[in-house]
């Protein structure tokens, strides 16, 4: 890595990561940019495996990397034993960085303070205010009659197709179909909307949990049975989150499919 005060992508990356008693804490393979101000967030560290296979990856807060005195390595004081306990992930399943369970987990881990998410709508300027509302009425009105010409397609494929059951089945059967046809209808709609509401509570009461990474953990429902999948830092984690899966109201049974990435030592 060059030896000078400014750090570039290509340095970085690839760069040997140690701590202050010398212990090897990996390499950096990818940095994580914030898009709305453009600051580096997070250092992504790969640690462990052979020859790359089996590799976790780290997350780490990016205030707490700096470079070494001699400038040879990336200096992160962080203990091997912490790094190795701490929430990681593999190469096929990236968290989402946005997610802010998933952010306060990570800096509470590292004893790190999250940063500020700026509100810049108030610095919008006028004009710009104008333009997207305008926008915003031109994208509605052209819903509006792109829904409108659906709605009387929808009308006449249903009015052809009442036509030919009466013509092949008499009036009676045709009613009873179409009974039955609403009937399902709307039995399917309220078992989904039904296991979207209990989804969200289930990961609305996850997320409250700081001892839990929500981030890591994808949440599904189907009736009243919640499934849990994703990776979590160790066997109380993966417990603690089924009791408080289970603890939600309407949830009747919690099949834990959480699998276990790093045990603590």
């Amino acid at each position: 890595m060059q030896k000078s005060n400014r750090w570039l992508a290509t340095g970085l990356l690839h760069e040997q990561v140690r701590n202050t008693a010398g212990e090897n804490l990996g390499k950096i393979e990818d940095i994580v940019v914030d898009p709305a101000t453009g600051n580096i967030q997070y250092a992504v560290l790969s640690f462990g495996g052979v020859l790359g296979t089996g590799t976790k990856l780290f997350a780490v807060p990016w205030p707490l990397l700096r470079l070494s005195n001699t400038g040879d390595y990336i200096f992160l004081n962080v203990a091997r034993g912490t790094l190795e306990r701490a929430p990681g992930f593999d190469r096929d399943h990236w968290p989402d960085f946005s997610d802010p369970a998933w952010r306060r987990s990570i800096h509470d881990y590292y004893g790190s303070p999250a940063p500020v998410i700026p509100d810049r709508t108030a610095a919008v300027p006028e004009r710009r205010v104008v333009v997207e509302h305008v926008n915003r009425a031109r994208t509605a009105r052209q819903g509006l009659s792109l829904g409108a010409g659906l709605a009387i397609i929808v009308l006449v494929v249903a009015l052809g197709w009442t036509a030919f059951l009466l013509s092949t089945r008499g009036w009676e059967q045709t009613k009873q179909d179409m009974r039955s046809t609403l009937q399902n209808a709307a039995y399917a709609a309220k078992e989904t909307s039904h296991d979207a509401a209990l989804t969200t509570k289930v990961k609305t009461a996850l997320a409250l949990s700081k001892r839990i990474p929500s981030g890591q953990v994808d949440v599904t429902s189907e009736g009243n049975v919640v499934t849990l999948r994703g990776d979590v830092p160790s066997e109380e984690v993966r417990t603690r989150a089924e009791s408080v899966a289970g603890d939600v109201p309407g949830v009747e049974d919690v099949q834990n499919h959480l699998f276990v990435t790093s045990q603590s030592r």
